[in-house]
């Protein structure tokens, strides 16, 4: 076994010199072209390494006029008009041909809950009164 072991190793290595050399070299660049100061320092071109720059595909509307989920007007004159914003509280603003205006104040729990009809709300109206 021992007289095999030499020859198992040339082997190896010739074959291993045989596999470098079919790789691949890239070219050097032509003496005219210009190279960037890492190429000239012997450094690679980290422009051709780095991937491009991320582009922003969102864009944030930040004036967008908010459109009721419900709106009516009595025949007394009386406006309801309810506002669901994602993300917020419900909002309900009444407006009455006397002057009155009445807007529903923001729960202070805004998660999910099954409404007890035996507990009273927590919302209650502000009133604006203007003479």
């Amino acid at each position: 076994m021992k007289p095999l072991l030499p020859i198992a190793v040339a082997l190896a290595l010739a074959f291993g010199s045989a596999a470098m050399a079919a790789q691949p070299v890239d070219e050097p660049p032509p003496a005219n072209a210009p190279q960037s100061a890492n190429e000239r320092a012997g450094l690679p071109d980290l422009d051709k390494i780095n991937r491009p720059a991320a582009e922003v595909s969102s864009k944030v509307d930040i004036n967008v006029p908010r459109t009721p989920s419900f709106h009516e007007v009595s025949p007394t004159g009386t406006e309801i008009t309810e506002f669901r914003d994602k993300g917020k509280p419900v909002e309900i603003d009444v407006h009455s041909n006397f002057g009155t205006r009445y807007q529903m104040s923001a729960s202070p729990d805004t998660s999910p809950t099954v409404h007890d009809s035996g507990k009273p709300s927590t919302r209650l109206p502000s009133v604006n009164l203007h003479y």
